[in-house]
């Protein structure tokens, strides 16, 4: 009879150890997702705009392909034109001077550019604002086409985003006294 007593004990035993991890993990489920809720938003901003861009339209490109970038704790929007926000990314681009020299054209320069799908060499920055304080920049070179369906443009954003915000990004390096990583100032 003994051995019926304890296995009845043991039953008891494992109820009530089961309903203690029910009750534990309904307790850590709000706190979950508060701590996804609590991802910090970033304004995208731009000073300037590029091929293929109506100036409007590059903010939204530009919070787009960094949303893609699939970075957890960082959310993008697109700015509102009413001044800077105090979280923000300020993006910046410079068109490089072609490494040949300038060559002549006889053709408008648009009507070339569409001909030809020439590619720019471009100077990439991304500055990082939280609380309205400036935290750290990032540069990229990079050669694009231009335009919304540009896969090198894509590709040097998320890489941007990534150098700037990732795990190994310039911001962590800044908060941790570590070493900038590859490409940030």
């Amino acid at each position: 009879m003994t051995g019926s007593n304890n296995s009845s004990h043991r039953v008891r035993f494992g109820r009530a150890a089961l309903v203690a991890r029910l009750a534990l993990a309904a307790t850590l489920i709000p706190f979950a997702a508060a701590i996804a809720a609590a991802a910090m938003t970033l304004q995208v901003e731009t000073s300037d705009t590029l091929p293929g861009f109506h100036r409007s339209a590059l903010p939204r490109y530009l919070a787009r392909q960094m949303t893609e970038s699939l970075l957890a704790d960082w959310r993008f929007e697109p700015a509102a034109n009413n001044g800077s926000a105090p979280d923000r990314v300020e993006w910046s681009f410079r068109l490089n001077p072609y490494a040949g020299g300038d060559v002549r054209s006889f053709m408008r320069p648009h009507m070339a550019e569409r001909t030809f799908g020439v590619h720019r060499p471009i100077t990439i920055e991304a500055r990082l604002y939280l609380n309205g304080e400036y935290q750290t920049l990032v540069e990229k070179q990079a050669v694009i086409q231009g335009g919304p369906e540009d896969p090198d443009l894509a590709a040097a954003v998320a890489s941007v985003t990534q150098s700037l915000l990732g795990p190994q990004g310039a911001f962590r390096a800044a908060g941790s006294g570590r070493r900038p990583a590859y490409g940030s100032r």
